[in-house]
């Protein structure tokens, strides 16, 4: 009978056993289940060739302090209301959560402080200077999945943690990840350098998702920063990279020693901006909001065995069809008309403007204030300001010409004004190709006695049969008078 019992109740164990390990599996089958699609990773990989060196993954109940630090409001304390790109939103400290292994930004539909809309914006860096975490240099991603919507703005970014070139774009900012959310087939990495506002440059790429939008499942966004050298990546695809960049500052005449801005340690921005100019200023409809971010981690890798530092910046082909082509006739200067001959002296409309001409265009722009006249003196011209406008380009004074790809090209000038003052001077393009910026924004202090002026750059940008040498005279009512005006080919 004892032996019945204990068959009886080694069955019954079995059993239990049977069904506990079942059990077992099931919840081990509903955790990876539950971690897929809360988005959560396992223990952190190194890439290839990478070693973690910081990492956030978000498994707390709050929000790190130790490692970022909130940027409230509209940017209206750092001089950037509307955070320098006319954004429509309200950060606050209320939109960020933690949840599932995921750090959630949400925008909402609420008025805060005359605004409409609240969202959250993070950082590795305090506003008394602190710097929680700055990498210089490495692999530095972000596990996301990123919200749709008509105005809908997820950002991943790095800014620098030193004004060492100067204020923006000459000290650089790096966009690791941005995305347009009414376009969820689309993500952007971009690079912006060069001078301080209006003189930035920037360039960049896109990566186009094949199956699936960035709203649909999680996707990770990195960036490999080394020594002269930028990649951006979504998921491993290496999308765009780039050594092409450089940092002036606003009075000086030639850039700051390469692989400068990106030299100096930057710290990690995250935020989900509402409106603004990177999608035209379009709004949320009613169905896009509430929009949410989640990051499922944050991760920096240093590159295992080091760097290379000893790097030059590049120098691009030279396109010496185009080069030749865009010959004047003028020996080794492109500038055409040397006594201001061709220029309106009452101050024209953009829209007068033949691209395909040599000819001198003064313009005055009303719509931004400006209102001039100018005179010929004796081989110069002389620019009467009667209102210098709220703009630099308020007042211009142009010549087109072309200018060819991988080619070094100096620019001189002689001026002085009624009082001392700046002007700007660059070469760039026309709508036609966004306006980009071929050399630096050159801002020469001009006073009662002629100068003569010089500064140089290469043309890195593709060929530009129509580019646009511009003597920029807004915001300043003293009197201008320019003359000797010359493009040269150099030959470095």
């Amino acid at each position: 009978m004892k032996e019945i019992c204990y068959k009886r109740d080694r069955v019954k164990l079995f059993s239990y056993k049977r069904d506990r390990v079942k059990l077992f599996f099931t919840e081990i089958l509903l955790s990876a289940m539950f971690l897929t699609l809360s988005g959560c990773a396992s223990t952190p990989k190194n890439p290839d060739g990478w070693s973690l060196v910081w990492s956030d993954e978000f498994n707390g109940k709050s929000l790190d302090r130790t490692k970022w630090d909130f940027q409230l409001g509209t940017g209206s304390q750092y001089g950037l209301n509307g955070w320098g790109n006319d954004e429509i939103q309200y950060y606050t400290e209320d939109n960020i959560s933690l949840k599932k292994g995921n750090l959630i930004i949400e925008a909402r539909k609420e008025n805060k402080n005359g605004l409409a809309y609240t969202s959250s914006r993070i950082r590795t860096y305090k506003d008394d200077g602190t710097i929680l975490y700055a990498p210089l240099y490495g692999r530095i991603e972000a596990r996301m999945l990123l919200p749709s919507g008509s105005g809908i703005w997820p950002a991943f970014w790095l800014l620098p943690a030193t004004d060492k070139y100067g204020v923006w774009a000459s000290s650089g900012e790096i966009d690791i990840l941005e995305a347009k959310g009414r376009l969820t087939n689309r993500t952007y990495g971009n690079v912006h350098f060069g001078q301080p506002w209006p003189g930035n440059k920037y360039t960049g790429g896109m990566h186009k998702f094949q199956d699936e939008g960035f709203d649909e499942d999680y996707h990770v966004y990195a960036l490999e920063w080394e020594p002269g050298s930028l990649k951006w990546f979504v998921d491993d695809d290496c999308f765009y990279e780039t050594s092409s960049w450089w940092a002036m500052g606003l009075d000086d005449e030639e850039p700051y020693a390469y692989p400068a801005p990106f030299d100096v340690p930057f710290y990690i921005v995250l935020n989900l901006a509402v409106g603004g100019t990177f999608d035209d200023y379009r709004v949320p409809d009613a169905a896009d909001i509430p929009a949410q971010m989640y990051v499922d981690y944050v991760r920096v890798y240093e590159k295992i065995g080091g760097y290379n530092y000893d790097v030059k910046r590049p120098v691009p082909p030279q396109d010496t069809e185009k080069f030749l082509s865009y010959d004047r006739g003028l020996g080794n200067d492109f500038i055409a008309d040397k006594e201001f001959e061709t220029a309106e002296l009452t101050g024209a409309l953009s829209n007068t403007m033949d691209k395909n001409s040599s000819n001198w265009y003064f313009l005055t722009l009303s719509d931004f204030g400006g209102s001039a006249t100018a005179e010929r003196e004796e081989g110069a011209f002389h620019i009467k300001i009667k209102n210098c406008g709220g703009e630099l380009h308020s007042v211009q004074l142009i010549q087109h010409l072309g200018i060819a790809k991988g080619y070094t090209y100096q620019i001189v000038f002689d001026a002085k004004a009624a009082s001392e003052r700046t002007i700007s001077v660059k070469l760039g393009g026309d709508d036609d190709n966004k306006w980009a910026v071929y050399s630096s924004q050159y801002s020469p202090k001009l006073t009662t006695e002629y100068q003569t002026f010089k500064y140089r750059f290469t043309m890195e940008d593709d060929s530009d049969p129509q580019s646009r040498l511009e003597f920029n005279i807004g915001t300043n009512p003293a009197d201008v008078w320019i003359k000797n005006v010359k493009v040269l080919k150099v030959d470095d």
